[in-house]
């Protein structure tokens, strides 16, 4: 009869798990954004970004994965050290061993017997490690680039969103003077309209350009609780918190001529170092390939200690010289050859369309950043223009010859103008932060 007994461990309760991980993620979150976002202290976009580059997720991740890719270069350096191999092995019989010899039967060896073997190899000849170690070498050396480039995205985002905010901020200020104005002109017109001077519809206009700014100003104040909890998640931090910012910063791109833009971006920019750090790494999988065709060559040797004391040597060393040669497998190494000469070239044709891509994308960047230049100027030469319409038409609605109507649209005009200057202004510095990351400058003094 056969009993089997089964033993089981505690089974993982995953909601409990996820219970009380989604309790006290949250909070170490809020202690550690309260620690470093303080309300009454606004932050500098320099501040963000260096607060995001510490603490973004994405960024953790690829410091990881280059942390790795170090582990496998330490890994592939390991096969040029000897490899050493310890042995014991405890011998015990019930009866002692006996050989029949000559009618009688001898002793050949101890009935309790310890062996002791203590053996090493190294590798004199082996090329496809050397070529192993440095691709890996190279693959540490892309990752770090990989880190850099996921930096400068970071980068790119925070001011991004940093920009957004403040734009955000700006315009609802324009926004609320507007409510304000409104506010004004609808006591002004129900005065009027109580003494019979205006008609009724336009009173009933200015409550709805009224309404229609308390609800931009609704809209705005959403918009922006939302931008900032996205340049806190950026940041790495509650989206929950609260943050105050300290001011626009100046961002500003040299005028340079697009051929030299294009030329510092492909010099510059990581993706075009790790491209040529792959076709590198190609080009070592070719050499492993052809490696393949040589023969191993390596040292070995050994010692021996038996207790056994009918052996004549108690201690004994082995040493020598040993080759294996791949007869059998040379059509898979010439097909492996073929192969990885295919990959070298496909990695240079794919570096050719990093190059096109980074070429596309300076062009495309230079012509944003110079449309986003005039219509900044030109919707700051509309701004000043309405605003100085907008005194007029004051100074002609207290001496009554202006009607509500236009009063109304001169201040419709002018909120409208102060809102598409404070968003022209935002887009100009979003797309001056491009430019310098599509040149690959960002983080560069």
């Amino acid at each position: 009869m056969i009993f089997i007994t089964t033993v089981l461990g505690c089974a993982a309760d995953f909601n409990q798990t996820r219970s009380r991980h989604a309790e006290e993620f949250p909070q170490k979150l809020t202690q550690k954004s309260q620690e470093l976002v303080r309300v009454d202290e606004p932050l500098a976009l320099d501040a963000c970004i260096k607060i995001a580059l510490e603490n973004n997720l994405n960024i953790k991740i690829a410091d990881i994965k280059g942390t790795l890719a170090g582990i496998d270069r330490n890994i592939a350096f390991s096969y040029f050290l000897p490899y050493v191999d310890v042995q014991v092995t405890r011998l015990n019989n019930d009866e002692q061993q006996l050989q029949k010899a000559m009618g009688n039967y001898l002793a050949m060896a101890d009935q309790n017997i310890t062996q002791s073997v203590i053996s090493a190899q190294l590798a004199v000849f082996n090329p496809q490690t050397w070529f192993l170690y440095s691709a890996y070498k190279k693959g540490e050396d892309m990752q770090r680039l990989v880190e850099e480039r996921v930096r400068q995205a970071i980068r790119l985002q925070v001011t991004a969103l940093y920009m957004a905010c403040l734009s955000q901020e700006s315009s609802g200020k324009a926004i609320e003077t507007s409510v304000e104005q409104a506010q004004a002109l609808v006591k002004q017109t129900e005065a009027f309209r109580r003494e019979g001077l205006i008609l009724k519809s336009d009173l009933e206009g200015v409550k709805v350009f009224l309404s229609s700014q308390q609800n931009n100003l609704l809209d705005n104040q959403r918009l922006q609780k939302s931008t900032k909890a996205e340049l806190m998640e950026a940041m790495g931090l509650s989206p929950l918190t609260v943050i105050l910012l300290k001011g626009v910063p100046s961002l500003t791109v040299e005028n340079e001529d697009l051929n030299q833009q294009i030329y510092e971006a492909l010099v510059k920019r990581p993706e075009m170092k790790m491209s040529d750090t792959n076709i590198a790494v190609k080009e070592d999988a070719v050499k492993i390939a052809i490696a393949g065709f040589f023969p191993m060559v390596g040292l070995f040797t050994e010692y021996t200690n038996s207790s056994n004391s009918y052996q004549y040597y108690e201690n004994i060393w082995s040493y020598g010289i040993s080759g294996v040669l791949t007869v059998f497998d040379g059509f898979a190494n010439i097909q492996e050859y073929k192969a990885a000469k295919q990959e070298r070239t496909q990695a240079m044709i794919e570096r050719e369309q990093q190059c096109l891509k980074i070429i596309l994308e300076v062009i495309k960047a230079r012509d944003l950043l110079d449309k986003a230049k005039d219509m900044r100027d030109l919707l700051s030469r509309e701004a000043d223009a309405s605003s100085r319409s907008l005194r007029e038409i004051e100074a002609q609605w207290d001496e009554g010859l202006v009607t509500a109507s236009d009063k109304l649209k001169a201040a419709s005009r002018n909120a409208t103008a102060e809102a598409n200057l404070a968003l022209a202004n935002y887009q100009y510095q979003v797309a001056a932060a491009s430019m310098i990351d599509v040149m690959g400058l960002s983080g560069k003094e």
